[in-house]
């Protein structure tokens, strides 16, 4: 429901807002040695968690099918795979740079808790800022296999999701959206090699690899995912009418055909820019790269309305009309047999 939606939304907000709040204000208190950067992140971490598995309160029943969603689309392909686990795991593709930030706070944490003892320094004497201690770790951190391999792990369970509904439905169409996911793996890949070891040469592979993922997922989000090129009659040639290509006409979001040019510009332009920001190495501090995620989150939440939009129309709609269609059909069928009966069309004595 909405309200529950909203209801979440807004507990959410608000837990990351107090804690960064006190993370402000602990910083800038003179005398609290206790590492507040690290501190609050931490507890942050951990107050979600808590909440995402409590039994009951916040919405129950909608977190429970969330949480069990999450994790059959962990384990996928061993798990089945509907409709709702597609948008699930979708939008952990979104959120690949936050399991890269995960895989961070686990690097950065230990070599930062190993200077926990300093809160017993007096008069800050040898206390080391967790600033100081972050810059001495990231880079190694930010360059290690394990934070590549957290930043493909979203799209590898798409992948496997994507063959187990090829292995259930023999649909074609169902390896080229893994061929889709499986873009996203030479491009970790490249941006690992540039953190690793810098050269032109990689950066032309990660320009590349960049252009063909950004580009093949933006042609599979427009034909396949929102249908918006479609035939006229918005049934096609499967029930033997005549076809020509145009833009889908049964819309329900909007009527007009405007915002759906606007919505392809807003995806095609925050798909190379997110790209290029998450795998490129973008910094992780600051508010440069909290706005990049952001963005990609309301590009994904406008994705998900308009996907949502398509499967409607292609199981209501379409199934609809195919079933008027149905009897009209088969009462030509009849008048026509009754024409030919009568005219002897279909006698066999010559």
């Amino acid at each position: 429901p909405a309200g529950a939606t909203l209801r979440s939304a807004c507990v959410l907000l608000a837990l990351v807002v107090g804690f960064r709040a006190a993370h402000v204000v602990a910083s800038e208190t003179p005398g609290l040695t206790w590492r507040p950067w690290l501190t609050t992140n931490l507890s942050l971490h951990l107050v979600i968690l808590l909440a995402a598995l409590l039994p009951a309160g916040l919405s129950g029943a909608s977190r429970r099918s969330l949480v069990s969603t999450l994790v059959e689309s962990v384990i996928a392909p061993f798990a089945p795979v509907t409709f709702w686990h597609v948008i699930v795991a979708d939008y952990l593709t979104s959120m690949a740079k936050a399991f890269s930030d995960l895989q961070l706070t686990a690097c950065l944490s230990p070599g930062i808790l190993a200077h926990y003892g300093d809160f017993y320094a007096t008069e800050h004497a040898g206390y080391t800022r967790s600033t100081a201690l972050w810059e001495e770790h990231h880079a190694a951190c930010a360059s290690s296999r394990a934070n590549a391999v957290m930043l493909a792990l979203p799209f590898w369970w798409r992948l496997m999701q994507c063959l187990r509904v090829y292995h259930d439905t023999r649909e074609v169409k169902n390896l080229y959206n893994a061929l889709k996911y499986s873009t996203a793996f030479p491009l970790v890949y490249t941006g690992y090699l540039r953190k690793l070891e810098p050269s032109a040469w990689n950066d032309h592979a990660f320009v590349a690899a960049a252009i063909l993922q950004s580009s093949y997922c933006f042609v599979w989000d427009v034909l396949m995912d929102w249908g918006l090129p479609k035939c006229a009659d918005g049934l096609g040639s499967r029930h033997g009418s005549q076809c020509k290509s145009g833009f889908r006409e049964t819309r329900l979001v909007f009527g007009s055909k405007a915002p759906y040019f606007l919505l392809c510009a807003f995806n095609f332009s925050l798909r190379f820019v997110w790209t290029v920001s998450v795998f490129g190495g973008l910094p992780g501090r600051g508010y440069g790269m909290f706005i990049f995620e952001v963005l990609e989150i309301a590009r994904r939440t406008a994705w998900a309305v308009f996907r949502i939009e398509w499967e409607v129309v292609v199981k209501v709609y379409s199934q609809n009309a195919a079933r008027a269609i149905a009897p009209e059909h088969e009462t030509m069928s009849l008048k026509v047999a009754r024409d030919s009966s009568s005219t002897g069309l279909y006698d066999t004595d010559d």
